[in-house]
C-alpha cells in the first residue's frame, strides 16, 4: 500500500469530486463522458491506495463517508489551486498576466507619448503589472540584452541588430526662457545672441550626443555657449529657467504647454537640431504576446508615420 500519493492523480481528484457532487456513480460517469465501470474501479484502487472508504451506499446512489468529506473539502481546494496555476502560466504565456518593465529616460514622463504608449498598454492588458524604470538609452539597451527588462524608452536608438526600435517622436530643439527675458520677444534668435548667457542642460551622461550637437552647431557660429551647470532633474531645470536664473534647450513640445508659466519656447534660427524619442525591444522578442502588445500600443499613439526595423 502506498503513501496516498504515489498513484494519485489529478484525474482520480476530479473524478471523485465530480462523484461526490453527484452522489450517483451513473450520473457522474455521464458527466465525465467516461464508462461507469472503469469510474468505479478506479474509484476503488483509490480507496485501496489511501487506506479509507471514501463512499457508502445511500439508497440507490452513494453518500461520502467522514473521511470522503473531508477529503472533498481538501481534493476541491488542490483542484482549485491547480486550476490557478494553470490559468496564471496560460496568462503569462498569452500576455495578459506577469509583470512588464520599461526603462525609461528621464524627462519623457513629464511629456510625450510615454505616457499614452502606457495607458494604451493597459487598455490592452489590464492585468499585467507594469514597472517603470529610470534609466538612459545606453543603459537600457544592456538591460534589454539581459532581460531584465522588456521594452526601453528613451532618446536614442539602438545600433544593434539583436535589438529593434520605432521612432515615436521627432520635434525642433529650440530655446526654453523666462518670459521676461531680454530675448522673448525677438522674432529671431540666433546663436550668437546665446553668447553671454547663463545655459542650463541635462546631464551629459545621460545626453551626450545632444550635448555634442549642441555644442558643435555653436561653435560652427563662433559661438562659445557658457554652460554653467547641468540639472539632472527636469522640474527642477524649468524652475531656474522660469525665473530668469538661465537658458536651456528643449523641443518644441514645450511651446505650448509651458504657456501659463513664466517661460516660452522660442525656435533658434541656426540651430538645425531634430530631437526623437524611441522604443526599443529585443528583436528576437517581437513575437511575444507581451512585446507585441506594446509595440502595437506604440503604434496606436504616435503621430508619425510607421518606421520599424528588424521586426
Amino acid at each position: 500500500m502506498g503513501n496516498g500519493l504515489e498513484l494519485m492523480e489529478l484525474r482520480h481528484l476530479r473524478y471523485f469530486v465530480t462523484i461526490a457532487e453527484e452522489q450517483n456513480f451513473r450520473r457522474a460517469a455521464t458527466r465525465l463522458h467516461v464508462s461507469q465501470s472503469p469510474l468505479s474501479r478506479q474509484m476503488k484502487d483509490l480507496e485501496d491506495e489511501m487506506g479509507v472508504e471514501l463512499f457508502e451506499p445511500d439508497g440507490r446512489g452513494i453518500k461520502l463517508t467522514a473521511a470522503g468529506k473531508t477529503f472533498a473539502e481538501r481534493a476541491r481546494g488542490i483542484l482549485a489551486s491547480v486550476d490557478a496555476a494553470v490559468d496564471e502560466a496560460k496568462g503569462v504565456a498569452e500576455g495578459r498576466l506577469g509583470t512588464v518593465v520599461i526603462g525609461f529616460e528621464t524627462g519623457s514622463t513629464f511629456m510625450g507619448a510615454l505616457s499614452s504608449l502606457v495607458a494604451a498598454f493597459r487598455r490592452r492588458t489590464p492585468r499585467v503589472g507594469l514597472q517603470l524604470v529610470p534609466m538612459s538609452s545606453v543603459e537600457q539597451w544592456t538591460a534589454l540584452r539581459q532581460g531584465t527588462i522588456t521594452f526601453g524608452y528613451g532618446a536614442y536608438a539602438p545600433s544593434d541588430d539583436a535589438l529593434s526600435h520605432l521612432e515615436m517622436t521627432r520635434e525642433r530643439l529650440g530655446l526654453l526662457l523666462a518670459r521676461e527675458h531680454r530675448l522673448s520677444q525677438r522674432e529671431k534668435i540666433r546663436l550668437r545672441d546665446l553668447e553671454n548667457e547663463r545655459v542650463l542642460l541635462q546631464p551629459r551622461q545621460l545626453f551626450p550626443r545632444l550635448h555634442a550637437d549642441i555644442i558643435t552647431a555653436a561653435r560652427a557660429q563662433g559661438v562659445t555657449l557658457h554652460v554653467t551647470a547641468e540639472v539632472n532633474d527636469l522640474e527642477a531645470l524649468l524652475a531656474l529657467v522660469a525665473i530668469g536664473d538661465a537658458v536651456t534647450f528643449l523641443g518644441e513640445r514645450f511651446a505650448e504647454p509651458v504657456t501659463l508659466t513664466p517661460a516660452v519656447w522660442r525656435p533658434v534660427e541656426d540651430l538645425d537640431i531634430n530631437l526623437s524619442e524611441f522604443v526599443t525591444w529585443p528583436a528576437a522578442d517581437a513575437n511575444a504576446p507581451v512585446v507585441r502588445a506594446l509595440i502595437e500600443s506604440a503604434r496606436e499613439v504616435r503621430p508619425l508615420p510607421f518606421v520599424c526595423r528588424a521586426l
